[in-house]
């Protein structure tokens, strides 16, 4: 049996045990995400409040982008530890939602926070260096933002000169080299979802800088056979935020690609009716400039006040990542309790959903614990009493699970979506081999036709199925009969099979 046989007929043992998620249940987490705005740290809820007016209804992204640029900034000074593991702090984020639905406008507040951010901390005191090996590692913050995938674009390259003593190679490093944001407007041309021989090769540096920066599988090393097997080593730091609309391969993606299952992952269809209010809301609009006053710049100075205070704390304990923040006893307590919420709100879906986003279990409770850490890090400016910042709680714990939640529940409402569509397919398929069977059993006149009537009723009893849902399908494969009307009655042949 090929595998193609073999899902289908798992696909199908499923029908009849199938119990969806009920709509109730996603209401409550669509009610966590406007929850969650007002239990994160201060500074996060004005930050979600201001990007909500432009990128209206999108308050968990919106929440999300804030975790990615402060993970980044934090990701030199600390180190999270779970046992024998360690990550650094950078979240992850990719967000696949419905097309004209704000993620573009979002991007447009973003971007120019981070870019501001990036600006103080290379102009201010020298960032700490990251030595791999030989290298010592100046670091600079800005953004990549790029739709050529070439090695020589993402990678980088080295130019043949001729110096005092001969031929010299030059490095030109890459442009997902240095520390910052690594953004994509248009991330299904990325090679996640349509990978091509020009950019099948991002995803292998896509999944190498995701790893953790405590150690060195982070380094993307690869030896470029145009420059005599020169090797190249391109030591990006970034923090990855894509967008893209649902692709039609979305369901199949998640299921097998580990790279999604290594970001925080957002995936909404907006509904129709939403998308006709938006609409209706922007052409009242037509005509007329809007301005929106986005205090870009007193973000990006409470970004860098944050920065500040932590890398003064992390001078101050000895400059060792691992020491900078401390733990409460809530916060393991905290973290079992939100693990065994998200088991529980996946039990009573299908196995095959069940076992893909079991799949992201891990990877998300490992950015739950970085988020909190983050969420720990944000308070601190309001913390009078030094000895009580930078301590990781149960309430910190609580305050990204909202969001980890939240994200979590749209990958599974998508995973059931997509298990109902392929269910639907199956079944149409297999109502599709009732027809030829009953057609094959059915008396034929000299020509090979059956009574349309005859044939309809078979199917019905022979596939159990209502008036209504025959009638419905044969619409669909009646161009694959013949027809021939005798007064009022209906005869039809199944075509290929006339003599």
């Amino acid at each position: 049996m090929n595998k193609e046989n073999e899902e289908n007929e798992f696909m199908e043992q499923l029908v009849g045990e199938y119990e969806n998620v009920t709509e109730e249940d996603f209401a409550i987490y669509e009610e966590d995400a406007v929850i969650s705005t007002e239990q994160l740290p201060k500074l996060a809820r004005e930050f979600v409040k201001t990007a909500l007016q432009v990128s209206h209804q999108n308050e968990t992204p919106a929440a999300v982008s804030f975790f990615v640029l402060l993970g980044q900034i934090c990701k030199d000074f600390v180190h999270v530890g779970s046992g024998m593991n360690t990550e650094d702090t950078r979240v992850h984020f990719t967000w696949i939602q419905t097309s004209g639905t704000g993620k573009s406008t979002l991007w447009n507040f973003v971007g120019p926070v981070a870019e501001k951010v990036h600006d103080k901390i290379n102009n201010g005191p020298r960032h700490p260096n990251m030595v791999w090996k030989d290298h010592n590692l100046p670091t600079l913050f800005n953004t990549f933002s790029l739709t050529d995938y070439t090695d020589s674009v993402l990678i980088g390259k080295f130019s043949k000169d001729m110096g005092e003593e001969g031929e010299e190679w030059t490095r030109i490093p890459g442009q997902l080299e240095g520390s910052g944001l690594a953004h994509w407007d248009e991330f299904e041309y990325s090679g996640v979802f349509k990978p091509t021989s020009h950019n099948e090769k991002s995803i292998v540096y896509l999944n190498t800088l995701m790893n953790t920066l405590a150690g060195e599988s982070w380094v993307i090393t690869k030896a470029l056979s145009s420059f005599d097997n020169q090797v190249m080593h391109c030591f990006s730091q970034r923090s990855v935020i894509a967008m893209t609309y649902p692709p039609e391969n979305l369901t199949e993606v998640i299921a097998n690609k580990g790279v999604l299952q290594r970001m925080l992952l957002f995936v909404k269809e907006v509904p129709e009716h939403e998308q006709h209010r938006m609409r209706l809301e922007q052409l009242s609009k037509a005509g007329t400039f809007e301005v929106v006053n986005q205090p870009i710049e007193e973000f990006a100075s409470k970004f860098y006040a944050i920065y500040t205070l932590l890398r003064n704390h992390f001078d101050a304990n000895g400059r060792n990542p691992q020491k900078t923040v401390t733990y409460a006893d809530s916060f393991n307590d905290a973290l079992i309790f939100e693990y065994e919420n998200l088991a529980a709100y996946i039990n009573n879906t299908s196995p095959h959903v069940r076992a893909v986003a079991q799949n992201f279990t891990t990877r998300l409770m490992k950015i739950l614990m970085k988020m909190s850490v983050l969420c720990s890090i944000a308070e601190a400016p309001q913390i009078k009493d030094e000895s009580k910042r930078f301590i990781v709680t149960g309430k910190n714990v609580r305050q990204s699970a909202h969001i980890v939640r939240q994200c979590y529940s749209t990958l599974v409402a998508w995973l059931e979506q997509g298990l109902k569509v392929k269910r639907s397919a199956i079944a149409e398929k297999s109502l599709f081999s009732v027809f030829v069977k009953v057609y094959a059993e059915l008396p034929k006149d000299e020509s090979g036709f059956v009574p349309k009537n005859d044939l309809l009723n078979g199917v019905m009893k022979s596939g159990k199925k209502s008036q209504a849902s025959v009638y419905n399908y044969f619409r669909k494969i009646q161009n694959k009969f013949e027809m021939d009307k005798q007064g009022r009655s209906v005869f039809i042949r199944l075509i290929g099979d006339e003599e």
